[in-house]
């Protein structure tokens, strides 16, 4: 739904990622997530529309139990 930021480094447009920080929080774990969620947007993998689909799926499953 929204184009990636970017950042210029050396002219070459790098991917940016901003992830907000609470203290107290596993920042590698976050970092980890980010990268991974990257790799699979470069993959042609549309990450919020698969989030979307599992949690509609979820809160249908929940409303039938």
């Amino acid at each position: 739904p929204h184009e990636p930021l970017t950042e210029d480094v050396l002219g070459i447009p790098v991917r940016k990622v901003v992830i907000q920080v609470v203290a107290g929080r596993n920042i590698a774990v976050l970092v980890e997530a980010a990268v991974r969620n990257t790799i699979l947007q470069l993959r042609g993998i549309d990450t919020y529309e698969k989030f979307v689909s599992r949690h509609r799926e979820a809160m249908q499953s929940n409303r039938m139990d």
